[in-house]
C-alpha cells in the first residue's frame, strides 16, 4: 500500500467495471446484506453513521456470524456521526472478533480539529470483489424515513478493478485510525459476465487533510468547465465555495443548461437559510432549480452531458469540499449516464419549480436570517 498508488486528486482510471445503481435504501440494504452473507475472506466497512437500530442490528448480526466463520471483519465509524451506537452493540461485535475502530476521538489539545473534521465516507468492500459507495448510511431513517418523510438517495454497487482502489483507500484509513497493517489482495478479478467487454470507466476520488484537501472540489470544477450542453446537480446542501460558484456561472454564460435539485425541506434549518442566498444568482443567469417535495433529498450527484458523472458522499458545501474526509466515483459511461438522467427526470415529477420572482419576494425576516446564517457557511 504505497502513497504513489494515489495520484493527484484520486486513483488511476480503471475500465471493465460493472456498476449497478441502487436508487433507495431498501435496494441498497438488500444487496449489501446478501453480499455480506456470501463473504468468504474479508468485509471492510467505513461509515459516517452506524446506528444501533433495526437496520444497524441486522447488519451487525450478519457481521458477527461471518466473523465467527473466520471472515476478517473491520469496521470504521465516525465518533461524532455515530453517536447513537450503544456500547453494548460494539462490545458484541468485538467479542465476536470484529475489529472496530472509530475516527477522530476528542482531543483536549486539539478540540476544534477533533470536532470539526469528520469521516463522511460510506464504503463497504466484500472479498475484494464487490464494493458499495454512495450517500446511504447504516440507519433506520434511510429505510423508513423520519419527520421529513422518506429519504431519497443514490448508491452504487461496483465490481471490477475499481474495487481494489477502494480497498487500498480503506486500508490507508484503517492505519490512520490505529489499525494494524494486514495482508489483503488489492487487485480484484474482472467481472465474469461475458457481456462485459469494456464496462464503465471509473476513477476513485478522495479528500482528507493534506495535499488532497480540495481534490473533489477541483474535480467538480473541472467537470463543470468541460460540460458542453447540460449539467444536472442534486445535493441536500447547496453552499458552494466561490470557485465552484464561478464555474457554474461561467457554464451558464457559455450556454450550458444547468438544473439543480435540492430538498424543499432541509434537516438543518441554518443550512437551508444559507443555501437560499445562492439560489438567486443561478436563477438570474438562467439556471433551473427544483425543490424536491417527496420526502428528503439526500442524493449527491453531478451529471454532465449524460455521460460524465460524479457520485458519492460529497455534498456541494464547504464542509464536504474543504473539511470532511469524502470519497466520490468519477464515471465515464454514456449508458450509466442515461440511467442517471432518467432517474433525475423521474425525481423532477416530485418537485416544485422555484421561480426567480418568487425567490425575490421572500419575506424580509427570512432574508435577514439567511444573511446572518451566511456567517457560518464555512462550517456547514
Amino acid at each position: 500500500m504505497e502513497d504513489t498508488d494515489f495520484r493527484g486528486c484520486g486513483t488511476r482510471p480503471t475500465t471493465r467495471n460493472r456498476v449497478e445503481l441502487l436508487n433507495d435504501a431498501a435496494q441498497m440494504y438488500a444487496s449489501l446484506i446478501a453480499a455480506l452473507h456470501r463473504a468468504r475472506s474479508s468485509i471492510l466497512l467505513e461509515y459516517y453513521i452506524f446506528d444501533d437500530d433495526r437496520v444497524g442490528r441486522t447488519i451487525s448480526d450478519v457481521l458477527i456470524r461471518r466473523a465467527r466463520n473466520g471472515v476478517k471483519v473491520c469496521v470504521i465509524y465516525d465518533l461524532l456521526g455515530s453517536w447513537m451506537p450503544a456500547w453494548g452493540m460494539l462490545r458484541k461485535l468485538r467479542r465476536a472478533g470484529v475489529e472496530v475502530r472509530y475516527f477522530r476521538p476528542f482531543e483536549l489539545c486539539h478540540p476544534w480539529r477533533s470536532l470539526n473534521v469528520r469521516n463522511h465516507r460510506k464504503v463497504a468492500i466484500i472479498d475484494n470483489r464487490v464494493a458499495y459507495l454512495g450517500g446511504i448510511n447504516i440507519a433506520r431513517r434511510y429505510l423508513e424515513g423520519n419527520e421529513l418523510g422518506r429519504w431519497r438517495d443514490e448508491h452504487l454497487r461496483i465490481e471490477g478493478p475499481a474495487v481494489g482502489e477502494l480497498q487500498r483507500l480503506f486500508l490507508r484509513d484503517w492505519v490512520c485510525v490505529g489499525g494494524s497493517h494486514f495482508p489483503i489482495a488489492t487487485t480484484p478479478p474482472a467481472p465474469k459476465e461475458p457481456s462485459i467487454k469494456r464496462g464503465s470507466s471509473l476513477r476513485i476520488l478522495y479528500s482528507q487533510e493534506g495535499p488532497t484537501r480540495r481534490s473533489i472540489e477541483e474535480e467538480f470544477i473541472q467537470t463543470i468547465r468541460c460540460a458542453k450542453g447540460e449539467l444536472l446537480l442534486a445535493t441536500p446542501y447547496y453552499i458552494p465555495p466561490p470557485s465552484l460558484r464561478r464555474a457554474l456561472l461561467e457554464a451558464l454564460a457559455r450556454g450550458v443548461r444547468i438544473e439543480l435539485m435540492v430538498p424543499a425541506r432541509a434537516d438543518l434549518c441554518i443550512a437551508a437559510r444559507v443555501a437560499a442566498c445562492y439560489y438567486g444568482e443561478l436563477l438570474e443567469h438562467g439556471a433551473t432549480i427544483w425543490l424536491y417535495e417527496n420526502g428528503f433529498l439526500h442524493t449527491k450527484m453531478l451529471l454532465a452531458d449524460r455521460r460524465f458523472a460524479l457520485l458519492g458522499t460529497a455534498n456541494l458545501d464547504y464542509r464536504s469540499l474543504r473539511t470532511n474526509w469524502e470519497v466520490v466515483v468519477c464515471i465515464d459511461d454514456p449508458c450509466l449516464g442515461e440511467k442517471l438522467h432518467k432517474t433525475f427526470r423521474r425525481d423532477k415529477e416530485h418537485c416544485t419549480f422555484l421561480r426567480y420572482a418568487f425567490w425575490k419576494r421572500r419575506p424580509l425576516r427570512i432574508r435577514l436570517q439567511s444573511r446572518l446564517a451566511q456567517l457560518f457557511r464555512r462550517w456547514l
